[in-house]
């Protein structure tokens, strides 16, 4: 499993080859490609949404646990990538709210949860584009939110 691992990683992290492209006088140059975003493995985020505020706006949201997920071993390197990470980043910050909730005697807020990320550069690795890192203020409480229908939108783009 771990050889496998590896291998998934390196042909993701290896760039692809661009073929040559050569311009001649009677060619309009072609317009710059816009820039493209790093990959989700790359990426990192200091974005955390108020729970109850994004439930209310959208009750279609469910709060997951990412799990391993996938039928060949690509997607199921990165799903398993992915849920590790978003596991151990949900387990940390728990534990700064844990302690934070310790010495204050009540939960923090969401803009000090926010301030906090901001004043120590917390950074989180990115989730998928349908989920997103929400704080509950009421219960002191850290988690994913899930978009079923982005998610649905996402995986019908793909095919």
């Amino acid at each position: 499993m771990r050889i496998t691992l590896l291998l998934v990683m390196a042909i993701v992290l290896v760039p692809g080859c661009k073929p040559n492209s050569t311009v001649t006088e009677n060619e309009p140059a072609a317009a710059p490609e816009p820039e493209k975003r790093p990959n989700l493995l790359k990426r990192k985020t200091q974005e955390v949404v108020d729970k109850n505020k994004v439930m209310a706006e959208n009750p279609a949201l469910i709060e997951v646990e990412n799990k391993v997920t996938g039928n060949d071993p690509l997607s199921t390197a990165l799903t398993g990538y992915i849920a590790a990470s978003s596991r151990v980043n949900v387990l940390n910050f728990q534990r700064q709210i844990d302690l934070m909730k310790a010495t204050e005697d009540r939960n923090p807020t969401y803009q000090e949860i926010v301030d906090v990320i901001k004043q120590n550069n917390m950074e989180f690795n990115a989730l998928p584009d349908y989920q997103m890192f929400a704080y509950d203020e009421t219960t002191g409480g850290f988690g994913i939110l899930e978009d079923p229908d982005a998610k649905k939108a996402f995986y019908d783009q793909v095919k």
